[in-house]
């Protein structure tokens, strides 16, 4: 990674827009199959609980939280093929190493954040022994350090995806990222959340759009540019 990047967020709905006429079927079938992969298992198991079968209920819950990580992979995939061309020649990765790589991140991001829970939940009773003053600033200083940790990942996956990281080095250029990008990253959250709630509209159905709409968001933050460059400010540009 260059030592100073930037995200293109004037040029991400552009690019975003662009990339979604190229294939609007095929985006809109791989939301559904995410759609379908996560709500599905879990209103089964719900059957299978009513039902009287409540290990078999709790294993299709589990289910469907493991199960939309592949339409996911695929779709990011997919939003990072259709947008322009990135400065450098991607490699073509594997899908079965992607998949390894992707689930590796996911499981270590969940062992981190249970691991800062249990830490805080940990300090804050030993030092709610001397005082519960003290106790609750700990609760709030961790939750807010946990929180910024947890922020500092969300260009983890899409990083991941793009450049063929393997987890420790996508988590660490998301950190990297993200710290030159605080605001404008936040701006970005901020833009995925208003895109997605507008999706709920219409008994779900503009997830169907709203979900590669953000992908393809999402995939375009990874073409970072290099400050003060005529090339990349040029590369910035929807073609």
């Amino acid at each position: 990674m260059a030592p100073s990047t930037e995200l293109p967020l004037v040029t991400l709905l552009p690019r975003a827009w662009i990339g979604f006429g190229v294939a609007p079927w095929r985006c809109v079938g791989l939301a559904a199959l995410l759609l379908i992969s996560a709500a599905g298992p879990a209103v089964l198991g719900e059957d299978l609980r009513q039902l009287g079968v409540p290990w078999l209920g709790d294993l299709a819950v589990i289910l469907s939280l493991c199960l939309p990580l592949l339409p996911l992979l695929a779709l990011l995939r997919l939003a990072d093929d259709l947008l322009p061309p990135a400065e450098s020649p991607r490699r073509t990765l594997p899908w079965t190493w992607l998949v390894r790589q992707a689930a590796g991140l996911v499981v270590l991001e969940l062992l981190l954040l249970l691991g800062g829970i249990g830490l805080i939940q940990t300090l804050s009773w030993a030092v709610g022994q001397i005082s519960t003053t003290l106790a609750g600033l700990v609760v709030v200083l961790g939750g807010l350090l946990l929180a910024s940790w947890l922020f500092s990942q969300v260009l983890a996956l899409p990083l991941l995806v793009h450049h063929g990281h393997r987890a420790l080095q996508a988590m660490d250029h998301s950190r990297l990222l993200v710290r030159q990008n605080g605001l404008k990253v936040l701006a970005l959250l901020g833009l995925l959340i208003g895109i997605n709630l507008l999706g709920l509209l219409g008994a779900s159905l503009g997830l169907l759009l709203s979900l590669p709409f953000s992908a393809l968001v999402l995939m375009a933050c990874c073409r970072t540019q290099t400050p003060c460059s005529k090339v990349s400010r040029r590369n910035m540009l929807p073609t």
